[in-house]
């Protein structure tokens, strides 16, 4: 059967107090614990806001270490009806004149009218690019290979014009229906004069320079019909046909050609899209004057944008430095890293890194640019100062982007680009101070562990005693009554 217990009954003891009491003294060393866990805690959130604004700091720095990312121009054409202009950051401030004096084409031809279905004969199309001279006059062949196309006598224009599309040829075939008849089109696929093509024709009919059978097709203005004395095939008289040729310019009065109505490589950093030729004007209606003026001047937004993205991400960090580590005198309360030095370490080389020089450029100190250090080691902008660097030419991007391989003289972007990395990387600073921060807390938690096991056996101990004490008393009571018992039955027999 079971037995009910109750420590401290046999003893009158009120044991549980007692238990309780002396467990909580053995558990005393918690509290301090506690309060250390919670002070870690406090650290560990605090240092990993510090590690993501030094991980902003670093991307902010990062970005404006490439000297691509200080220039813009502003591009602007006195007539973009005739031709437009963008720049990139690499261009001088200028500006100069254009002349518009030929459009890049391409070569295009139409074969004559015939009925819907008309199958002109079989034979084989040869088709080759290259370049004409003197308005049909001359072909010069390109280093492409000729292409080949078999036509069967019952191909149909819409079947000859979805062979040679085939082929790849570098020339596009299509169908053109007028509502009466049709016509087979061809046009290169690119414009300039090299992009001119040729197709002869070895004909069926034996005959190759008439136009009769798949000679009609043929686009080969030197080879003249015998019949007519005319050039045959597309370059028939009353066909209109029209040539590829390049784009012929003029900028400052120099001649430059391009093969696309795009001039890209003529001057660093510009590109101009050629829409419209342009002429003398006379005075009449539509007519454009000539020449063009092109013009480049600096951007400095992406500059100033730079210099305030900085700035800001600088101050961030700086301001929860200062935070962490100072006493408020007002409160009388430390900042959670007072007087560590890990963390006043990393304080003193960002202001000590604002203080420094970048060598190389023309003007060496941040303050020289209007970033002005505070004494609370923030940085402050003198607009007036930053807009007049910034408006010097590259002198406000030397002072960030110089490198000078040397970590103490680069420019600033880089001077900070790589303490970023240098701390968040493994071994560094930052990463040292947090993972040591996190052991604190891991031992911490090992230590309250150890002492909660500590007092769980010490509390086992002592109920364990406790009991052994009861059942002793337990039987001296007893022994007791009996005894007692006894004397008064004597007593009673005896009187």
């Amino acid at each position: 059967m079971a037995t009910i217990s109750s420590t401290g009954i046999g003893s009158g003891l009120d044991v549980n107090s007692i238990v309780s009491q002396l467990v909580a003294l053995e558990k005393s060393p918690l509290k301090t614990l506690a309060l250390k866990a919670t002070n870690v805690q406090s650290q560990i959130s605090a240092f990993g806001e510090i590690q993501s604004q030094f991980a902003a700091l670093t991307d902010v720095a990062s970005r404006i270490s490439v000297a691509s990312t200080w220039g813009a121009r502003n591009a602007a054409s006195s007539n973009t009806s005739a031709a437009t202009i963008t720049a990139t950051g690499t261009a001088n401030a200028t500006s100069f004149s254009l002349d518009v004096d030929q459009l890049a084409q391409s070569q295009s031809g139409s074969s004559a009218a015939v009925a819907p279905g008309t199958m002109p004969g079989a034979g084989t199309l040869t088709l080759q690019l290259g370049t004409w001279s003197a308005g049909g006059a001359a072909f010069t062949p390109g280093a492409a290979a000729s292409v080949n196309v078999t036509v069967e006598a019952t191909d149909t224009i819409a079947t000859i014009a979805a062979k040679i599309n085939g082929t790849n040829a570098g020339v596009v075939a299509s169908v053109f229906n007028d509502g009466t008849n049709e016509r087979l089109l061809l046009q290169s696929k690119s414009t300039g004069a090299a992009a001119g093509f040729r197709m002869t024709v070895a004909d069926a009919d034996a005959t190759n320079n008439d136009n009769a059978g798949l000679s009609q097709l043929a686009f080969d203005p030197a080879t003249v019909d015998p019949l007519t004395g005319l050039a045959s095939g597309m370059a028939t008289a009353g066909i209109p046909v029209q040539y590829a040729q390049d784009a012929k310019a003029r900028i400052n009065g120099l001649a430059v050609t391009s093969a696309t109505n795009t001039l890209a490589d003529n001057i660093p950093g510009v590109t101009i899209k050629l829409v419209a030729t342009t002429t003398t004007s006379y005075g009449l209606p539509g007519e454009l004057k000539s020449p063009l003026t092109m013009a480049i001047s600096e951007d400095v937004t992406p500059a100033v944008k730079n210099v305030s993205d900085f700035v800001t991400a600088y101050n961030k960090l700086n301001k929860s430095l200062t935070d962490l580590t100072r006493y408020d005198a007002a409160t009388k309360t430390a900042g959670l890293f007072q007087g560590d030095s890990s963390v006043v370490g990393l304080q003193n080389i960002l202001r000590n890194m604002l203080g420094s020089a970048s060598l190389g450029a023309s003007s060496q100190r941040l303050s020289d640019m209007g970033l002005e250090r505070q004494l609370d080691g923030s940085l402050t902008i003198n607009t007036p100062k930053l807009s007049a660097a910034a408006n010097n030419g590259t002198t406000l991007q030397q002072l960030f982007t110089n490198n000078n391989s040397n970590p103490l003289t680069n420019g600033f972007a880089l001077k900070f680009r790589d303490l970023g990395r240098g701390v968040a990387a493994s071994g560094g600073s930052v990463t040292n101070k947090a993972a040591a921060l996190q052991k604190n807390l891991d031992s911490n938690t090992k230590e309250q562990t150890k002492v909660n096991d500590r007092a769980a056996l010490f509390e086992t101990r002592l109920r364990k005693q406790y009991s052994a004490l009861d059942a002793q008393m337990a039987q001296l009571n007893a022994l007791n009554a009996y005894v007692t018992q006894q004397v008064a039955t004597w007593n009673k027999s005896t009187a």
